[in-house]
């Protein structure tokens, strides 16, 4: 633990101390006359409601402002407005007379309502799917999910969100959930809900040699989870908000999965369950939260985990810090660190997921890496090879698709991760030791959030690899 401090304390001082310039302001007039906002005209939202464009604004009518001040605000106006994800272009505008100042926004909607089919690969990533496919020449498709998934974004024009999941195959999944129903006037305070059930007829008991262990039973469910999730939303600001959570976890195993490894469960148990009471705030300063260049993130978790059926009473605190910037024209530099810090050793299994899922050390796809404690850092630089670029599609005649955009980028990356582990180190060669993966990247952004990354990288095992990827290389936002 001396040395994840140490080294906790060496990557914040690289990896956050960098300084930039978060706005560029345009050569105006150097005198400081004042000028009041008298009018703000929205135009293109055909679902999207005045309000929840304006509660994003960091201008509003009748202010009074000088032309400096007005730039800056209408950048982290703009960057708001891109972090809703409810647009794919954003232009903010205004004119001047001789006191006054008209703001015009204009906004090209995305498509909010998205039924669409599931067939998608039941694994941690695409590379180990590929991989255990490949090992069954080509034959073994067993590991597939199908069903169909309904997305309501931007329900009401109020940016709430509905979600529906019905997946079956490999790991089935059932979800039903909304999100974003704010209750008071001023859109400040709201409710997130979900339910979730998974249903598995081959179940992850064990790692061992840093590998995940099945079981299943022929055509019998080996496993069933049911998770509940109510969170109390309240934004203080433009750029920070508290959610106040409270999740419920009930997990049913077979018994041969209680055999296989007792502490599964905790005990020997075959059934579990237990809530998890948790605060959050989250401050969002990024100019694209999917894939940013500028600006900084952090989200700090706590959380106390109260038993029911299961032993599971311990305290965490679960951090996610970002910060990037821009070097010059075309380069760019980010940096990010991820932590869980818990208050008791040895956990059931399932309880600590760490590498290998949601969160990797890059050049350690293929590997499981569990703990009950963990740190993540990255750092990449960033050379713009292609900049954002537009397409217009004439003979699409749907708004919402006919103007794309794209833009190409080129990185060299370092990542370090130590996980602690006082359960299973001993079966694990790499829980328990610092990890380090570098390569390089070539990353392709365009429109509706969609990225494609194809990374070369090596490991501290001397392993060399290409992989794929769809999301951003720092994580996703918790």
């Amino acid at each position: 633990m001396i040395r994840i401090s140490m080294l906790l304390g060496i990557l914040l001082s690289s990896n956050i101390h960098a300084i930039t310039n978060y706005h560029q302001v345009r050569n105006l007039p150097s005198d400081k006359k004042i000028y009041y906002i008298s009018k703000i005209i929205i135009e293109g939202n055909k679902t999207t409601k005045d309000i929840t464009i304006l509660r994003e604004l960091a201008i509003s009518k009748n202010q009074s402002i000088t032309i400096e001040e007005l730039e800056i605000l209408i950048t982290e106006s703009k960057n708001n407005l891109t972090n809703t994800n409810l647009f794919n272009f954003i232009t903010i505008e205004y004119n001047i007379s001789i006191s006054e100042i008209i703001l015009k926004i204009e906004v090209i909607e995305r498509w909010y309502v998205w039924p669409y089919p599931i067939l998608e690969v039941s694994e941690r990533n695409f590379n180990t799917w590929w991989q255990d496919f490949q090992t069954s020449d080509y034959k073994d498709f067993s590991r597939l999910n199908y069903g169909f998934f309904i997305n309501i974004e931007n329900f009401r024009g109020l940016d709430e969100l509905i979600m529906i999941k019905f997946r079956r195959g490999f790991k089935e999944h059932y979800l039903l959930s909304y999100k974003n129903l704010f209750f008071n006037k001023r859109k400040t305070l709201g409710l997130n809900s979900q339910i979730e059930l998974f249903r598995r007829k081959k179940t992850y008991y064990k790692t061992l040699n840093n590998e995940l262990q099945y079981f299943n039973n022929k055509d019998a469910y080996t496993s069933k989870d049911l998770v509940i999730n109510f969170e109390i939303v309240y934004r203080i600001n433009l750029k920070t908000k508290q959610k106040f959570n409270l999740n419920y976890f009930k997990s049913i195993i077979d018994s041969t999965i209680s055999f296989l490894n007792p502490n599964y469960l905790s005990n020997n148990q075959t059934q579990g369950s237990f809530y998890k009471l948790g605060y959050q705030i989250i401050h969002e300063n990024r100019d694209n939260n999917k894939y940013p260049l500028k600006g900084h993130y952090i989200n700090i978790e706590i959380a106390k985990n109260i038993s029911q059926e299961s032993p599971i009473s311990h305290y965490e605190i679960n951090s996610h810090l970002e910060k990037h910037f821009q070097f010059s024209n075309r380069w760019f530099g980010g940096s990010s660190l991820r932590s869980r810090i818990t208050s008791s050793g040895e956990q059931a299994y399932f309880s600590h997921e760490t590498f290998g899922f949601e969160d990797y050390v890059r050049g350690y796809e293929y590997y499981i890496i569990d703990g009950e404690d963990y740190y993540l850092s990255k750092t990449a630089i960033k050379y713009c090879l292609v900049r954002k670029k537009d397409l217009n599609f004439s003979y699409i005649k749907t708004k919402q698709f006919n103007k794309a955009h794209f833009s190409i980028y080129t990185s060299i990356f370092s990542d370090f991760g130590y996980a602690n582990n006082q359960s299973n180190f001993a079966e694990n060669s790499l829980t328990n030791s610092i990890l380090w993966g570098k390569g390089i990247s070539l990353e392709y952004i365009t429109y509706y959030d969609k990225m494609l990354r194809i990374e070369y990288s090596i490991n501290k095992l001397g392993e060399k690899g290409l992989f794929l990827h769809f999301s951003s290389p720092f994580g996703v936002n918790k």
